[in-house]
């Protein structure tokens, strides 16, 4: 096992099941096994990443990921979800309806630059949270775990953006309702 603290600012939320540990053990980077056995999961960034239980999640809005392969390991309070893919990770952003180019292949120098505003916008766009933090509060406990904030109207159909159309929403719904607005999430592998 690495010794290398994957989030400086990690709020643990639960333990992960050795059932998922090893379920995911064989498809996912050592890396996310150890953050899942060191830290379980949790929230980092001020509340803005999660570490998310990929069972639940795959349940509760695997319909919605591009393909069915792809393993949600992280998601944002922006309502984003970070999955595991073909040995990288990618980041659907639900709310423009897109998938990013990636967060690289390593978990490890994600938990380093998380703590890093500037790497943060640069490839999860967290400024409106950065905002919507300080006008409405950080979403950093484990009441908040689940919920994100989300665009009353998501942009995909044509909503304005601004901290002022944020609403406090469930991820799950957020991602369902956006997807049903704006249909799925182009992607080419």
């Amino acid at each position: 096992m690495m010794s290398v603290e994957l989030f400086r600012d990690f709020v643990p939320v639960a333990p992960v099941p050795e059932a998922v540990i090893d379920r995911y053990r064989p498809s996912v980077e050592p890396a996310l096994v150890e953050l899942w056995q060191a830290q379980g999961f949790g929230l980092a960034a001020d509340g803005f990443l999660r570490v998310v239980n990929p069972d639940y999640y795959t349940s509760m809005i695997g319909e919605f990921l591009p393909r069915s392969d792809m393993i949600p390991v992280l998601a944002t309070a922006m309502g984003d979800v970070v999955v595991s893919f073909d040995g990288k990770y990618r980041v659907l952003q639900f709310r423009y309806a897109r998938a990013t180019g990636g967060v690289g292949s390593s978990l490890d120098l994600i938990g380093l630059f998380a703590a890093q505003e500037s790497w943060l916008n640069r490839f999860m766009d967290y400024a409106p949270y950065a905002e919507a933090a300080v006008t409405y509060g950080s979403l950093n406990t484990l009441e908040d775990f689940d919920y994100i904030y989300a665009y009353k109207l998501p942009l995909p159909a044509g909503g304005p953006e601004g901290v002022e159309y944020l609403t406090r929403s469930r991820i799950f719904e957020h991602i369902a309702f956006t997807t049903q607005l704006a249909g799925p999430i182009p992607f080419a592998s």
